[in-house]
């Protein structure tokens, strides 16, 4: 393992299963990647370095987080995870069309989730490993009614690692949000969806972590033929987050419409890293990227679309744009192209810049105070990224919470500055 950084003490968790068992070998041959990794040199893990923790075993107390608020008011059913354990009481009631199974009984349901979650990713390895219980989700049908998966904890000495599979059969249809609100120490989530043909999901995913919690979550997701992801990820919370995606497009008329924004200020980090494969011809990707800054934060986006060569008539966009509020952020894009075929319509960009000096002057020349002024310009920025999100009650909770980082930074478009 590399010496620089602290490892999880392992010594009290019991790994059973040919799949949990690799899992752990591949972590403790490859443990934290270190600043030498070309993925990771932009996101350093030194701030866990320090770090006494030890991953979660048993359910505890929910923290009174904003989760179930959130899912009441989309008229959602709440599952909720604390420290990385699923509540069992929550499993029941669930919506026409969705079972649930216990992911630790189930081997080949490991199997499936280790082939979905980026490969050689040390959350794919620890999380699975260390899963005090995880959770398989089947769907079929079109689901009435939305479902929301609640990650909450509280208990800074821990770590979280839940583990969810989510499955839907041909033709099924869902709406899902995920919402990250804890006090851990660090939450890894590992989750994987496998949408089979013509299935299609709209997912949102809202990363509001304790200021001293360190977010690191990996997704794996697979479409067959016409399956349809539109998923939006919205990261303001955290001491440093990394929130990363890897779609594989595995069959024809398949369609992945990714949309991120992240807020930043103090000293936070926010990394936005995926990876689109089109290992099939004949199919869609789109990524929009947001990120606004503040004081001394810091925000990374990483994108990489790669065409295989038989994957004829791909069509894979990305681009992504930064506003800085202080000098003192900084931002890094990388966005990446990587093309085997001849027959395809990929394109990437990245922009960094300031708030437009000709436009606050014009908002201000006309009587509206500075901070009102500000708040417009990020919320107009913002806008067209949330806007992208067709289901209205996952729409709201994005500006909600946008919104709601905007206030404590200070500017509101009512006129009135909050501290």
């Amino acid at each position: 393992m590399p010496a620089l950084m602290m490892q999880p003490d392992l010594s009290n968790v019991v790994v059973s299963g040919p799949v949990r068992t690799a899992a752990l070998t591949a972590w403790q041959q490859q443990g934290w990647p270190g600043p030498r990794v070309e993925s990771w040199r932009f996101t350093k893990l030194d701030r866990l370095a320090a770090r006494e923790i030890t991953p979660a075993s048993s359910l505890s107390t929910a923290t009174a987080g904003d989760g179930l608020a959130m899912a009441a008011g989309m008229g959602a059913h709440a599952i909720q995870i604390v420290n990385g354990v699923i509540d069992p009481a929550s499993l029941e009631g669930l919506p026409a069309g969705v079972t649930a199974g216990n992911l630790s009984d189930d081997q080949g349901a490991q199997d499936a989730m280790m082939a979905l979650a980026p490969p050689n990713h040390p959350v794919s390895n620890l999380s699975m490993a260390v899963m005090s219980g995880g959770l398989v989700l089947d769907v079929v049908g079109e689901v009435a009614r939305p479902l929301m998966l609640i990650f909450e904890g509280d208990d800074a000495s821990l770590s979280a690692h839940p583990v969810v599979l989510i499955r839907l059969a041909p033709a099924a249809r869902m709406v899902m949000a995920e919402w990250h609100q804890s006090a851990v120490a660090l939450s890894a989530p590992l989750i994987g969806l496998d949408l089979a043909a013509k299935a299609s999901l709209d997912f949102v995913k809202i990363q509001s972590e304790g200021s001293t919690t360190s977010h690191l979550a990996a997704t794996g997701v697979s479409l067959a033929g016409e399956a349809r992801l539109t998923g939006f990820s919205l990261s303001v919370g955290g001491e440093m987050a990394r929130l990363e995606t890897h779609v594989t497009m595995a069959g024809e008329g398949a369609d992945c419409q990714l949309s991120a924004i992240y807020l930043g200020r103090g000293r936070q980090h926010h990394d936005i890293t995926t990876v689109l494969n089109h290992d099939i011809g004949h199919c869609t990707s789109d990524q929009v990227i947001r990120g606004v800054l503040d004081d001394r934060a810091r925000g990374v986006y990483q994108g990489k679309v790669r065409v295989a060569e038989d994957a004829q008539k791909t069509d894979g966009q990305q681009m992504s744009r930064a506003l800085l509020l202080s000098r003192k952020a900084e931002v890094d894009a990388k966005p990446e192209l990587e093309i085997y075929a001849d027959d395809v319509v990929c394109a990437h960009g990245a922009t960094v810049g300031e708030l437009d000096a000709t436009q606050l002057f014009y908002l201000t020349s006309r009587g509206i105070p500075e901070a009102k002024a500000r708040a417009m310009l990020i919320e107009a920025f913002l806008i067209d990224a949330i806007d992208s999100v067709e289901i209205d009650n996952l729409a709201q909770i994005l500006r909600e919470t946008a919104t709601r980082w905007m206030a404590q930074t200070g500017l509101t478009t009512d006129g009135n500055q909050h501290g």
